[in-house]
């Protein structure tokens, strides 16, 4: 997949025979914005049975619009920048357009968004956007204006509408994090099509876990992903491409440290290595329970012990 992290560093040459391109922000990639790839990708293959297959572009935002806009009500990002140029690149994107969102681009009037950006510049034959989605200086662009452009300048307007699920409720970024911000790692998992997914290093602890039998790999570093409320949890690790089933806290070890910020460590199941300075994958799948303080270092390790066996249980169904 292609990137380009600026308008000025388009190369002309790559749109050359046209695109059909996604608008929108993307953040965590959940069902809702993948009906918009899945549309995206038809209208590139309706291209190539009428002759030639027109690229598939997304155009979105490095950062969320907010934290320009409005930073106090910007929320904290559902996946990293690489997270996402990732999750493009497996769904089949061809090129991807990841700009900063900045006064300059703030004020580019929703006619000239559409005119000089996605249509002279990235010579869009079809443009496609949730329904809800809003483009240009104050948000001036909606489904109806992109509708009309599209008359006046000869491309198609393809606009998705919500996706919602079995109790009829939208897809949305804003409810995969409140999901994740009660641990309903399931809730979110139902949204997003996948599991929940933290990124980073694996960094020394305080081996307090080694001594107690229940070695954990802890995550550090700059953690790319939503780390779900403080809990216990099933799930997976991924290293060098490898998933192995593991049972995960988030907190900051009630029992021990009440007082140190939340960390988020795996006891991976049936393994045995050093992983220090390695990238890891955290998978979140079910919630064990909340954190607790046990009044014994025996209670403790015996709901340790309850903890694995319950995700070697839940695992196994999935």
């Amino acid at each position: 997949m292609l990137v380009f992290e600026s308008l000025d560093a388009l190369d002309p040459a790559v749109f050359a025979t046209g695109s059909c391109v996604a608008v929108g922000k993307f953040d965590g990639l959940h069902r809702g914005h993948q009906a918009i790839l899945q549309q995206l990708e038809r209208a590139a293959t309706c291209d190539a049975e009428q002759g030639e297959r027109s690229r598939t572009v997304v155009l979105t935002f490095a950062n969320n619009p907010l934290s320009y806009l409005n930073p106090a009500h910007c929320p904290h990002p559902l996946m990293s920048k690489a997270q996402r140029l990732a999750a493009f690149a497996d769904a089949g994107v061809d090129v991807c357009v990841m700009l900063e969102f900045d006064e300059k681009l703030a004020s580019i009037p929703a006619h000239d968004f559409v005119a000089d950006v996605l249509v002279e510049k990235l010579r869009a034959r079809h443009i496609v956007m949730g329904a809800d989605f809003r483009f240009g200086h104050r948000g001036a662009g909606d489904g109806a204006l992109l509708e009309q452009l599209g008359a006046e300048l000869g491309f198609r307007a393809e606009l998705v509408e919500w996706v919602e699920d079995n109790e009829g409720e939208q897809m949305s970024s804003s409810r995969v994090r409140e999901a994740l911000a009660v641990g309903d790692v399931e809730a979110a998992q139902r949204m997003l099509g996948r599991a929940a997914v933290v990124r980073g290093e694996v960094v020394h602890g305080d081996a307090r876990g080694r001594e107690l039998g229940f070695p954990t790999a802890n995550l550090g570093g700059n953690l790319e992903g939503f780390v779900p409320a403080d809990g216990v949890y099933s799930g997976w690790v991924v290293i060098d491409g490898v998933r192995r089933e593991a049972a995960i806290s988030v907190g900051n070890n009630p029992t021990f440290t009440p007082n140190e910020q939340s960390r988020v460590e795996a006891f991976i199941l049936d393994f045995e290595g050093d992983l220090y300075g390695q990238a890891m994958e955290v998978h979140f799948a079910h919630r064990l329970r909340g954190m607790v303080k046990f009044e014994s270092l025996v209670a403790l390790i015996d709901q340790m012990h309850d903890d694995v066996a319950r995700a070697r249980v839940l695992l196994a169904g999935d």
